[in-house]
């Protein structure tokens, strides 16, 4: 399923240029970006004084510029995603969508791409200011690299998710809703679980925790950013171990997603 080849990607992409928040959106996120970043240097170049080098400002500010940014396009994705199919059954059009050449898969594939795209362009637009960094050194090339491809990765099963529970509703205000609730679910709740388990187990590491315990972290995404600030030879087990549980969610949302459109179609 090329880019080019499906129409449904043609179309969603020109109705989002379109609209208003195709521009609102991207000054925003960047405004807020920005702003963050200049608190920050602000923060640690007075609290510090002279005691903080240069290399150390720039891994600072590059920490800072990752979260932030993964907590911004976090807050975004389900925007573009939650609504994508709820949205063809609001105006009555889905059912002339199945009855077309498309099938469910290229239905899905389209809206998909379409919101993701537009949230991997809020990340290129931000990728100078997360590169800011480069100038005070301490931050190399793998760094950025690692960051964005992780903040991808976490983008594109988020997307997953919310196009399934836009497939599951009816209304875009319920899918949206659900969609940030399942968004707050695996940011807080895994974290929880985690220190309730190691306030029971006084100076152990991560690696003491049972696996059973431990596993939830691996859906968490500020975890799985984390795992990609290590050395390159210890990605593996934890930031392997993320990226396999983030493929496996994606692709029970796709199978279920596909299976709800399909019963749209027959319903219809």
């Amino acid at each position: 399923m090329s880019l080019s080849g499906n129409p449904m990607i043609q179309k969603e992409l020109r109705q989002r240029m379109r609209e208003r928040r195709g521009w609102i959106l991207p000054s925003l996120y960047l405004v807020a970006l920005g702003a963050v970043i200049c608190l920050a240097y602000y923060i640690v170049t007075n609290e510090s004084g002279q005691s903080l080098q240069g290399f150390q400002i720039g891994v600072v500010l590059f920490l800072t510029a990752a979260y932030t940014q993964l907590a911004l396009l976090l807050l975004l994705a389900p925007i573009f995603s939650a609504g994508a199919l709820t949205i063809e059954k609001e105006q009555r059009t889905l059912a002339g969508l199945l009855t077309s050449l498309l099938s469910p898969a290229k239905i899905w594939w389209g809206k998909f791409v379409a919101s993701l795209l537009f949230v991997l362009l809020l990340l290129i637009a931000g990728l100078p200011i997360v590169s800011a960094a480069f100038a005070f050194g301490g931050v190399g090339i793998w760094e950025i690299c690692i960051a964005s491809l992780t903040t991808v990765i976490i983008l594109g099963m988020i997307s997953s998710i919310s196009l399934y529970w836009s497939s599951a509703f009816r209304r875009s205000v319920h899918a949206t809703a659900v969609s940030y609730v399942t968004v707050v679910i695996i940011c807080v709740v895994p974290w929880i679980i985690f220190f309730v388990e190691m306030s029971n187990r006084h100076g152990d590491s991560i690696y003491s925790i049972p696996f059973g315990i431990r596993a939830p972290l691996y859906l968490n995404p500020v975890f799985f950013l984390t795992a990609g600030f290590v050395p390159r030879s210890q990605l593996y087990p934890e930031w392997f171990w993320c990226l396999i549980t983030y493929i496996v969610v994606g692709v029970s949302c796709v199978v279920l997603a596909l299976r709800n459109i399909r019963r749209s179609g027959d319903v219809s």
